[in-house]
């Protein structure tokens, strides 16, 4: 049972035996009132009784409502996950690094951005990275549309991460494909990729391809 219905119905009990005290005190013409041990019983009531009304009124018997929300509050902000970058809207121009599959930590977006940074300032060309779950077949048409998503020209490349797919794509503008042939990107992306691709460590797979890419191109640019 609740402690406050506990202590109204002491309060009751109280303020009957008072009532009763009084009661009896009018029956024999008020000396009983007279009496001094009668009359400190009677004191002591009503001081229990006041100290009752008291605690009922305290703020912990009766604690405040909790304010309801407001109408058409909006909901919390949910943020994304520590670690990861959110992957910018096809065709944005502020980054050539399209993390869709958030395998990928902020520091490595940051030093592919970097890289792409320096490939535009010396050689005018970008290393487009895409991580996806694609999971079907032609992972070589998905990265040629990925590419032509993000602009890229003929003297790019693009490296395509499938994780569901597990399997990945390195693709080389037209303009460079005599100077970089088909065979060229096969190894390249085996050669700096596969043993990392293979454990799950895609910032390092990716990070070691574009470092020897961007090397490829300072030399031939």
């Amino acid at each position: 049972m609740p402690v406050f219905p506990i202590k109204l119905l002491l309060l009751a009990v109280l303020v009957m035996t008072a009532a009763g005290v009084l009661g009896l005190a009018a029956s024999k013409g008020g000396g009983f009132l007279k009496n001094q041990g009668a009359a400190w019983f009677l004191t002591a009531l009503m001081v229990v009784a006041a100290v009752f009304i008291g605690i009922g009124k305290s703020p912990l018997n009766n604690p405040k409502p909790e304010a309801a929300p407001a109408p058409n509050a909006a909901p919390p902000t949910a943020f994304p996950e520590p670690g990861y970058s959110a992957a910018p809207v096809p065709g944005s121009s502020e980054s050539f690094v399209w993390d869709n599959a958030r395998v990928l930590s902020r520091d490595t977006v940051r030093q592919l951005d970097q890289r792409n940074e320096r490939l535009w300032n010396n050689c005018s060309v970008s290393i487009g990275v895409v991580t996806c779950n694609y999971g079907g077949d032609d992972l070589y048409g998905y990265a040629l549309q990925c590419a032509e998503d993000m602009g890229l020209g003929g003297y790019d490349m693009i490296v395509v991460l499938d994780i569901q797919g597990d399997n990945y794509w390195l693709l080389q503008g037209d303009d460079i494909r005599g100077a970089f042939t088909d065979n060229d990107s096969s190894n390249y992306a085996y050669d700096y990729m596969e043993q990392d691709f293979a454990r799950g460590n895609y910032d390092a797979a990716l990070l070691s391809l574009t470092k020897a890419l961007e090397e490829w191109y300072e030399s031939h640019f």
